[in-house]
């Protein structure tokens, strides 16, 4: 037996995918709100405080992305991110965080766990 599985995971797991869609968001705030933002604005009249978000999803120490959409308050992706992964997973939950894309660092807008367990049903099939 295997003591590193939790108590009714089988030792014999087969591999599954995990697919998760990615649709839109809407009402991203204003990033760009910097003094160096506003001091462009102010000599060349730069006006991006739009975001270029993308979303980032973690499950089971994997990472997956969608593109950027540049500079959009309600971006459209319809993207998928597939992840390959034991089943059932020993990962409990799905990261899903929307990130503004920037040139020197990335900056995280909102993050939301998915718990597993309340979007599956019991049993060996996991429907």
């Amino acid at each position: 037996r295997n003591l590193l599985l939790p108590d009714g995971v089988p030792a014999e797991r087969q591999w599954a995918r995990f697919y998760v869609k990615i649709y839109r968001a809407e009402g991203l705030p204003r990033m760009n709100t910097s003094i160096m933002a506003n001091v462009k604005k102010a000599f060349i009249g730069d006006n991006k405080d739009l975001v270029d978000p993308y979303v980032q999803v973690v499950f089971a120490g994997q990472k997956g992305k969608t593109s950027v959409q540049k500079s959009s308050y309600e971006p459209l992706w319809n993207e998928q991110i597939i992840f390959t992964e034991m089943f059932p997973p020993l990962c409990k939950r799905i990261k899903v965080q929307i990130r503004d894309s920037d040139k020197v660092n990335d900056v995280a807008i909102g993050t939301h766990f998915i718990d597993l367990r309340k979007i599956s049903n019991e049993g060996d099939k996991g429907k």
